[in-house]
């Protein structure tokens, strides 16, 4: 991937952007280039790359239909799929009205990294294909330190894309915890606790334990911490969901069970998101907690209409084992408040099919109790170029969770189709009156049986957002 740009030349063909402009009305001729658009000699097609052998350069057509930052995605995605020689990309070409220098860093460093990344397969690897590379070029040194910011943040998001593509049958909550010890622990400032089934018990994180009731692998909590502002009394904690498969527990899924091992997602998107910040040593005090178990089926799984005990100690209705991503995280969410006293909760989850169905893949569902912790989390998102859309807390949408005559609450409930809204407020029950945020990350975390590692970016901006 790449690491850093380099400020010389190099024998790499040099890339350069050429932007189609609205009515020039050039006239330039025999190739020499003008100054308002793109009247060198090269083909008009867009994201079209023509090569000048004799000037070992070459320049890229970009249409003026690019006209911001992810519309730009698509012009690098192309460079960096169709690459036919090394390239030395001229950075300072690609900048124009909609795009800075940080813009085009940004996306040439993260979509590299995202297409060239090294993930789990269990493929034989093609030992004869050619693999060409991009580098960066640019005179001025003082966007190094931001590079190195990118580069890290790239690192973390394809660490997360790496579990989340692994298969369920590989990926169970023990081996997960194992890898994120192992790779953590080379982080001198993180510190990483991992609860075992003993431990959980102790505590009483029962609705945890009621979901891995079924489960041949043990749950576990991972409890990832730095704390890079010892002067501060602001912590952001962030709890992912972690099923590392989700048949639906009794309440089962049946056929639809493609992409289940994506369940997983939040957990490791959370932990690579507060690792990102301890390599860069940020000053803030953040932590990331991991719920992991799997959600199956045996003789002693959680039968519906069980009552469980939370660890904080409200009971639950389990109306539905199909809706335990609520249920996990709702142990974690109140151990981030009491055990690690966050002054912001925020949680990652793939929690709801009507999330899907709201917001499609396009954009991730965000909850949150407060306009200032909403305002700064959405300012966070616009930093990392990741689509967020608020949706609504409201006690309307409680009722259903207040249903059961025989519990404090219960999970699930039919009469509710705006399921996406009804976990929200469940959620918010174990906050202890914590501002609150909640990112369903449904239709956002995969596509098409890739792991996206969405938030990864915006729950780092956020960390260094903290005052």
């Amino acid at each position: 991937m790449i690491k850093e740009y380099l400020t010389k030349l190099n024998e790499d063909m040099l890339l350069k952007a050429k932007f189609e402009k609205f009515n020039c009305g050039c006239k330039a001729k025999n190739g020499n280039e003008c100054k308002n658009c793109c009247c060198l000699l090269i083909a008009k097609k867009p994201n079209y790359i023509t090569e000048f052998f004799d000037k070992n350069e070459a320049a890229i057509f970009i249409s003026k239909d690019v006209k911001n930052y992810y519309d730009f995605l698509k012009v690098v995605d192309s460079i960096v799929l169709s690459k036919r020689r090394n390239y030395l990309i001229d950075v300072k070409s690609f900048v124009n009205e909609f795009l800075t220098i940080e813009d085009v860093l940004r996306a040439f460093v993260l979509r590299e990294a995202f297409h060239n990344a090294k993930l789990y397969s269990s493929k034989e690897e093609n030992r004869d294909k050619k693999e060409y590379k991009i580098s960066l070029f640019l005179e001025d040194k003082k966007y190094l330190d931001f590079v190195n910011k990118i580069v890290i943040i790239a690192e973390a998001v394809n660490g997360a894309r790496n579990l989340q593509i692994t298969p369920p049958n590989v990926a169970t909550s023990e081996f997960i915890a194992k890898v994120i010890e192992e790779d953590f622990s080379k982080i001198k400032n993180l510190k990483v606790t991992t609860l075992k089934r003993n431990e959980i018990e102790k505590l009483g994180m029962g609705l945890l334990l009621a979901v891995n009731a079924g489960s041949s692998y043990e749950p576990r909590v991972v409890i990832v911490e730095y704390n890079g502002n010892l002067k501060s009394k602001e912590k952001f904690v962030y709890v992912g969901k972690g099923i590392t498969f989700d048949t639906g527990g009794y309440n089962t899924k049946g056929y639809h069970m493609e992409d289940m091992k994506f369940d997983m997602s939040g957990s490791v998107i959370c932990a690579y998101a507060v690792k990102a910040l301890a390599q860069i040593n940020t000053k803030t005090n953040v932590a990331a907690i991991m719920m992991l178990t799997d959600n199956a089926i045996d003789t002693h799984g959680t039968v519906p209409e069980s009552v469980i005990k939370s660890l904080s100690g409200k009971t639950v209705e389990i109306t539905d084992t199909d809706a335990e991503g609520r249920l996990v995280l709702a142990d974690g969410l109140y151990y981030g408040a009491t055990k690690l006293n966050a002054t912001l909760l925020v949680d990652a989850a793939t929690l709801t099919g009507s999330m899907t169905r709201a917001l499609g893949k396009t954009y991730s569902g965000i909850y949150s109790t407060s306009d200032k912790r909403w305002e700064q989390f959405l300012s966070s998102a616009n930093k990392a170029y990741e689509k967020v859309w608020r949706m609504p807390l409201h006690e309307d949408f409680h009722k259903p969770n207040k249903s059961s005559l025989i519990a404090d609450l219960n999970n699930y409930s039919n009469s509710e189709k705006s399921d996406c809204n009804t976990a929200a407020m469940f959620l918010k029950e174990f906050t202890k009156n914590v501002d609150y945020i909640h990112c369903d990350i449904a239709g956002t975390a995969d596509n098409k049986g890739m792991g996206l590692g969405i938030l990864v970016s915006t729950l780092f901006e956020l960390g260094e957002s903290q005052k």
